[in-house]
This record gives C-alpha cells, structure tokens and sequence, in this order.
C-alpha cells in the first residue's frame, strides 16, 4: 500500500515526504500514562475514466478539440448592401460554418487525491489535488488538435481548516461564480457553459456560519489559469498578465442559506485588469500614442474595473431537484463566457481608455430523481448583451482606435442573445453512468451599432456594443444541433 501512495504522490509531482507520517513517540511519566498517538493522515484516490461522442450539425466555437462547446458560429460571406441598403451579394450558401462535426473525446477523465484526519492550528485541516487531461491551450483555429490537449492540468489543488463556524481555504479552487452545489449536471461537459461561469483561481476564501442555516462567504483571489483568461489582445501578453500588472486582487463576497431542501445565495464580485503597461508620449505636447524619435517610452497605469452580481436557488426534494441561476456583470469572458470591453485613445491626450460591455445570464435545470437507476432531466439557458456601461461620444475617439474585445464581440460584429435548450436522460448502474442529451443552441449576430452614429456623435448607452433592437442589420441566426453520449466509470 506505501509503495502505490508513493507512486501516486510521484505522479502529482509532489514530495512524498510532505504526507509521511513519523512512528509517534511513546512517552512514560512518573505515574505511567501514555501520551495519545498523533491522528492518521487519511488519503483517498477517486477520479473516473469518461468517453465523449458528440456529433454538430454546425461548426461552432470550441475549446480543446471539440469538448467544450459555447457557442455557434457566425456565418461567413454574409450579404453586403450599399448605402442605399441594395443587396449586392448574397453568399449565405457559401457559409463555411454550415458544416457538420463528429468528435469523440477522453480528456476529461480525471484523477485525484483528498487528505484528511488531521489537525492544526486547533482546526480540522483538509485538502485536494485533482487533475485531468484538457491541457491549457487550443490548437490553431479552426482545426482538431495542435494544443496541450491529452496533457495533464492542474484544476484543483488547496488546503483547508475548519473550526467550529470558520473555514480557511487557501490555494487554486472554483472561482466564485461557479457553485459545487448548484451548477448544470448536463451529459456534455459544455452544454452549461457560457451561461455559468467556468474556471478555476487562486484563492483565499474564509467562510463563516452565522448560524445553523446562514453562512457568510469572502474572498480574494488572483488570476485565472492562462486557458481561461480574457479572449482579446493584451499589451501585457494574456489576460492573466492584465490581471497580474494591475496589482490588485480581485474580491468576493457571498451571503447563502442552505438546509436539507433550499439553498440559496446572493453574491458581488469585483476584479480589476491592466490591458497595457507601456505607451509612447511627446514630451512636449504630453499626448499619448505618437511616433518618431522625439517620443518616449512610458509606463501607463490605466485600469479597467468590473462588476457582477449573482444569485441562485436550489429545491431538493425526493422526487426532483430544481436549479435557478442568474447573474448580471462585465467580465465573464475570462470564465469561458462571452463579452468583454472596448478601448480607443482619446482624441486630445491619446491616453486609453476603456468600456465594459454588460451581459445577462440565465439558466435552470430540473431534474427527475424519483428513480435512483433513470433520470431524465431538462437545461434551459439564456443570455443578453447589455451593451456598453456607458455611451462612447464618437467625437472623442482618435481615428479608428476604437476595438472590441472579448469572445462573441468584434468591431464589426456581435451577439445578440443566445438560447439553449437541452433535455437529456442519465443511467446509473453501480459505478457506472451512461447519458444521452439533444442540445439546441441558437446565437443572434448582426453588425455591431459601434458603426452606427447617431446626430449627436454618441453611440446610444442602452444599445451600445450591441446588435441592437430596431435595427438589427445584417443579423443571422445561428443553430446547432448537437447530439452527445457519454459513459463515465467512477472510483
């Protein structure tokens, strides 16, 4: 048994000697009492071996070969009209999106170890190591492969104490968005994703109960892992550069209920990015942005701020369980979400500047759990761009630096909302499960407004960086149909 711990241990990367545990001294006193033994560290191996087939009957943005799923992609060759809003092509037929995919995959399997049954600092002391197979980075766009796919990754790895009320978890866990307890049980390990925020952050959480039924969550947590940063182009390299040059840690706070039946949480999160750490200035106007040898090289420290609130429930009960989630904010791109902000120079000082988009995400899911073998169930997910925070006067913009960053938003185009709709059914035998699931994904895109200027020069705040509600030009309405089995062995 020492030998597979030892292996084990060896395969995570970890010292074994850390988890060793010393014979325990005997020690004799004058009345001949023996001090008790120290507590035995406990650790336990689980994981499960699984194997996705899924089949799309349109191309979609992916990650990791085709596992993770988010959203349909846009169509190519889309009409163009003139000013006059003729029609001079119309190429939909040629839509290279509209294309199926059959995809088979194994790397979500996974593998870890939990330890327990010991104490410091007056408190239960508990941790986790927890692998799997998805790497950290995609292959080239477009294609099967050509990333980190099949390679290890690190998703869990902390430790824990626990007092009587209080709980300190130190290390890389769930970011705050994504509840263990109330999150999609979907057979696809996307079909949740992008309305519930994914991911994985280092962490300081401290958890304390105010009562037997109410608890209070804070916490502070840094970067996101380089897979899971802001889709966009950073001066400072990833989003997870933009999170680290900012110098500020991101902050949590939660407030839940939970007994046997009901859970219930509301929740606010802020995080702060730095997209760039250098710019060039003319000394002698101090305008930003310039080029030529009379220009200098300087630091800047423009940040962007962002903000989301959340609030979910859950009812169990002996014959089903519902799950409710919503959450309203500004930066769930760098948890496989979509959105992100806009940035452009200042037409009289050059310096950036920078708009958050806002973004509503919905989701519920009811489950069937009056047979413990067949379990059908339903996933219904929603969400809408918001728009820009505030108004962008084009006026104040310098030439066409204005951009679009994040998943789903360009300068030209956009999301408009996006609906899925996901029945499945789940068989358990012993340790073994076996799911079936339909997934309907639909995404409305057209022309971003960004392009649109009003009389006044200002890109209205209520439809900014989005497609809008009156005039959604150029929109197409993107479906997937996709289709997926799993089988899945736990130990």
């Amino acid at each position: 048994m020492k030998k597979n711990i030892f292996a084990l241990l060896c395969f995570f990367g970890v010292n074994s000697a850390a988890l060793a545990q010393t014979a325990p001294a005997t020690t004799t006193t004058s009345t001949s009492t023996t001090t008790p033994p120290p507590a035995e560290q406990k650790v336990t191996v689980f994981g499960f071996v699984r194997n996705d087939v899924y089949y799309n009957t349109r191309r979609n943005l992916d990650l990791r070969d085709g596992a993770l799923s988010v959203y349909p992609s846009d169509a190519t060759n889309l009409p163009i009209k003139d000013a006059a809003g003729t029609t001079l092509t119309n190429n939909l037929n040629d839509d290279n999106n509209a294309i199926p995919q059959l995809g088979y995959s194994a790397i979500i399997t996974r593998l870890g170890i939990k330890f327990a049954g010991i104490t410091a600092f007056g408190a239960k002391a508990s941790g986790m190591i927890e692998t799997d197979f998805f790497g950290i980075t995609n292959g080239t766009a477009g294609t099967s492969g050509g990333g980190t796919e099949n390679l290890l990754r690190l998703r869990h790895a902390y430790a824990a104490l626990d007092w009587d009320k209080t709980q300190l978890l130190v290390g890389q866990y769930w970011n705050p968005n994504f509840i263990p307890k109330c999150f999609p049980a979907t057979t696809a390990f996307s079909t949740g994703i992008p309305f519930n925020p994914f991911g994985f952050i280092p962490q300081v959480r401290l958890t304390r109960k105010l009562s037997s039924d109410i608890s209070l969550m804070g916490m502070l947590f840094g970067y996101d892992i380089a897979g899971f940063s802001p889709a966009g182009t950073f001066q400072a390299g990833t989003g997870v550069d933009a999170k680290k040059f900012a110098g500020m840690p991101s902050f949590a706070t939660q407030l839940g209920f939970e007994n046997k039946k009901i859970l219930a949480t509301v929740g606010i999160e802020g995080n702060t990015i730095r997209p760039r750490i250098t710019d060039t200035q003319n000394p002698s106007t101090g305008v930003y942005g310039g080029t030529g040898s009379t220009n200098l090289s300087k630091n800047i420290s423009t940040d962007l701020f962002t903000l989301n609130l959340l609030a979910f429930a859950k009812l169990t009960t002996n014959n089903f369980t519902l799950k409710a989630y919503t959450n309203y904010g500004q930066s769930y791109t760098q948890y496989v979400g979509l959105g992100g902000f806009a940035e452009y120079r200042d037409v009289t000082t050059g310096a950036w500047k920078y708009v958050a988009q806002n973004q509503l995400n919905l989701w519920g899911e009811l489950t069937s759990t009056k047979s413990k073998k067949y379990q059908p169930a339903i996933f219904v997910g929603y969400l809408q761009n918001m728009g820009l925070s505030s108004p962008i006067n084009k006026s104040s913009v310098s030439g066409s630096t204005l951009a679009f960053l994040g998943r789903g938003i360009s300068t030209s185009r956009v999301f408009d909302n996006m609906l899925r709709i996901s029945p499945r059914l789940d068989i358990y035998s012993g340790k073994m499960k076996f799911s079936l699931e339909y997934e309907y994904s639909s995404m409305l895109w057209a022309d971003t407004d960004g392009t649109v200027v009003s009389a006044t020069g200002d890109i209205p705040q209520s439809t900014s960086f989005k497609a809008g509600t009156s005039n959604l030009a150029r929109s197409f309405n993107a479906i997937n149909h996709r289709l997926g089995a799993v089988i899945i062995y736990n130990f």
